[in-house]
């Protein structure tokens, strides 16, 4: 053998199918002039044509091939008579007879896409005669290369063949039934088409397009298919590609989704194209684009106002912190998940409940309102579920529950954490689509409805305390509004007190609460938040004076003046300011004029001449 091994093929025009395949793998090799290297290089051509032809047997099984191709490599060696083979093939191993492993050892790898699949093994049972270390020659290692590069190429086109194969009977048999045109397209001819693509491109047999170039075709809606086709390249077998085509037909809009996959077959680059009529769909998606559009622009205008806006239903507040609760009252609202809120007694959670419920969908249906922790556990079933008539004694009609009245509208649970885990449990099979029986009745109904609770503490801790279960705690609190108090919000008070003050028949001549009951509303904490400030409101025009209830920060009262005469009524808080500042300070007159804020000499001119 000589060193001059090269595999270089002369050029050619390309053949078509498997015959084609098989003359590209076995081109002959150069032979040198020598007559001992023609000798080799003949038994090298047998092992490599042989190797080809295994694929050119029909119907035969990977297996069958691999075992025959592994027989044939000693005999293109040195010494062939000493020589055996093996192929390692996804963990199947081919072997020659009386194969053995031994120290004389020549490999070489199987590559397939770039990927080790396999090993060719030959060893020498002996050592051979006349060799030093190494018994192999150098031709026979670019031999075996050679070989493991034609084992690589019938094994990719072996597997081609077999999942075209399955391909094939598979679509086969699909693509006659399905509604979406499906087509195959190899060198930029139709190999095939089903019904219907046919029927979505108005040609009128499959056979007249078929064999015809996709660029040069003369049936149907020509146009239509061409364009189908302008975004892919078979011959460079890119990546899937996906699109949505648009076209005018009979002076309306049609839409169609078409799919590009680029496939092997018969062993060369095709296309298998899938084509969908969406025009009812991206009609209908357009409309609700539409829709979302226009209720996208009203809710950017919303949002951009409720940074000025001063209220949101009978909700009251400008303060950074009422901006947040505005937000996520129309957030929850847009929805129809259930809602909890959360915050300090007194603070509005009705009024937030009412809100979210007039900003959604069902604000046409009713609102029910539930007191949790008046609900006797005995009496559950009959005041949710309702009772028929002669249910108990003093049942003379028929009555509806809460989920009757609330179906199609919201049922407000307010401080849900009262239920018992008995009532949560029957609560939530009737919501959840076990439905509810009314006492006395055998039908079973279900309720539409949407669920918002309330609690002035966490359910969390009512759940890690075991009052409440975790399946009711998960179904009732899926979007969370948390109340602030009003004592981190003041700045909403003068707006709320302006707001209570004009329900509130004032006395004649007062429109607006002095600046010193101001600055004493401002001061206080409200721990009642704003229910006591609406009652402390109502006390001060009834009574003439501030009067607060809590135990927790109390306040000297501030008479409300008999005279409405602002100039006398001025006079007379300052007067009363005065006196209670020189008594806090003992009669000095420097120290109290510092403590309301003012001069020494201004303090002199107020005081009454003694």
């Amino acid at each position: 053998m000589t060193a001059e091994r090269n595999l270089k093929r002369p050029k050619r025009k390309p053949a078509q199918g498997r015959k084609a395949v098989t003359d590209d793998l076995c081109q002959p090799l150069s032979i040198s002039s020598a007559p001992n290297a023609l000798a080799e290089r003949i038994k090298e051509l047998n092992c490599l044509y042989g190797i080809s032809n295994l694929f050119e047997n029909q119907d035969v099984s990977l297996p069958w091939i691999m075992q025959r191709a592994v027989e044939l490599i000693p005999a293109a060696w040195q010494f062939p008579e000493n020589a055996c083979a093996r192929i390692r093939l996804d963990g199947q191993e081919y072997t020659t007879r009386n194969f053995k492993t031994t120290q004389w050892h020549q490999n070489t790898k199987i590559i397939l896409n770039g990927q080790h699949v396999g090993d060719i093994d030959v060893y020498y049972y002996k050592m051979p005669p006349r060799c030093d270390a190494n018994p192999f020659l150098e031709e026979e290692e670019h031999l075996l290369r050679a070989i493991g590069e034609r084992l690589s190429k019938v094994l990719w086109l072996k597997r081609s063949e077999e999942a075209l194969r399955e391909s094939e009977e598979r679509y086969r048999v699909l693509t006659e039934q399905v509604d979406e045109g499906v087509a195959l397209v190899q060198d930029n001819r139709f190999c095939y088409v089903n019904p219907a693509f046919c029927k979505l491109f108005h040609v009128s047999m499959a056979e007249d397009i078929l064999d015809r170039r996709v660029t040069n075709l003369r049936a149907g809606n020509t146009v239509e298919i061409v364009k189908s086709y302008r975004s892919v390249d078979e011959d460079k077998s890119g990546a899937r590609v996906e699109e949505v085509i648009q076209f005018s037909r009979s002076q309306r809009v049609a839409w169609i989704q078409v799919c590009h996959s680029p496939i092997a077959f018969k062993g060369r680059p095709a296309l298998l194209s899938t084509f969908k009529d969406i025009t009812e769909i991206k009609e209908q998606q357009m409309a609700a684009q539409r829709m979302a559009d226009l209720l996208d622009s009203e809710n950017r205008v919303l949002r951009s106002s409720l940074k000025e806006r001063y209220r949101l239903g009978d909700i009251l507040g400008r303060s950074a912190a009422m901006q947040g609760v505005y937000e996520l009252i129309l957030k929850a609202a847009a929805t129809d998940a259930s809602v909890a809120i959360f915050g300090e007694s007194g603070s509005g959670k009705e009024l937030v409940a009412h809100a979210v419920h007039n900003h959604g969908a069902r604000k046409n249906h009713r609102f029910v309102a539930v007191n949790c922790g008046a609900v006797q556990e005995s009496l559950f079933e009959r005041e949710f579920f309702g009772h028929r008539k002669g249910a108990f004694s003093g049942a003379h009609a028929d009555a509806p529950g809460y989920l009757d009245m609330a179906d199609g509208g919201t049922l407000f649970l307010d401080e849900v954490g009262d239920l018992t885990v008995g009532m949560q449990a029957k609560l939530l099979r009737a919501i959840e689509g076990g439905g509810y029986r009314a006492l006395g009745s055998t039908e079973t109904k279900s309720a539409d409805l949407r669920i918002i609770s309330a609690s002035n503490t966490p359910l969390e801790d009512r759940v890690n305390s075991g009052h409440m279960r975790s399946d009711f705690f998960y179904r009732v609190q899926v979007i969370q509004i948390q109340l602030p108090p009003l004592r981190q919000r003041k700045q909403d008070i003068p707006l709320l007190v302006e707001h209570f003050l004009r329900r509130i028949k004032m006395p004649a001549g007062m429109d607006r609460v002095p600046g010193p009951i101001m600055d004493t509303l401002m001061e206080y904490d409200w721990p009642g938040n704003v229910r006591e400030l609406r009652n402390v409101l109502q006390r001060f025009v009834t009574l003439g004076h501030l009067e607060f209830l809590s135990p927790k920060k109390p306040y000297n009262s501030l008479p409300l003046p008999v005279e409405m005469d602002l100039r006398s009524a001025t006079q007379q808080l300052e007067r009363s300011l005065i006196s209670k500042a020189l008594h806090r300070t003992g009669g000095n007159r420097t120290k109290a004029a510092k403590l309301l804020g003012i001069s020494r000499r201004a303090l002199f001119r107020k005081l009454p001449p003694s």
